[in-house]
């Protein structure tokens, strides 16, 4: 295994098991945009819909891997 790679999964693994693993989840909730999902057009309204469906499943993945990096999911690789 590459040492860099090696050194960026050990940084991975520190992350998701220090107390700053929340922040970095509220750093990704800032950067969310907050528009209403009804607007003033039908398109704009989906364009809205989907723009909030796909940055609310990004930041779920992002939760849920942190939780499987935390419980060992890369020492399993």
């Amino acid at each position: 295994m590459d040492e860099n790679e090696q050194s960026l999964k050990q940084k991975k693994i520190a992350l998701a098991q220090s107390e700053h693993a929340p922040t970095v989840i509220e750093l990704m909730k800032d950067c969310i945009v907050q528009v209403p999902i009804i607007a003033d057009t039908e398109w704009r309204t989906i364009v809205n819909a989907l723009t909030l469906e796909i940055q609310s499943t990004m930041l779920r993945d992002m939760v849920d891997l942190l939780e499987k990096i935390r419980t060992g999911s890369l020492h399993e690789e």
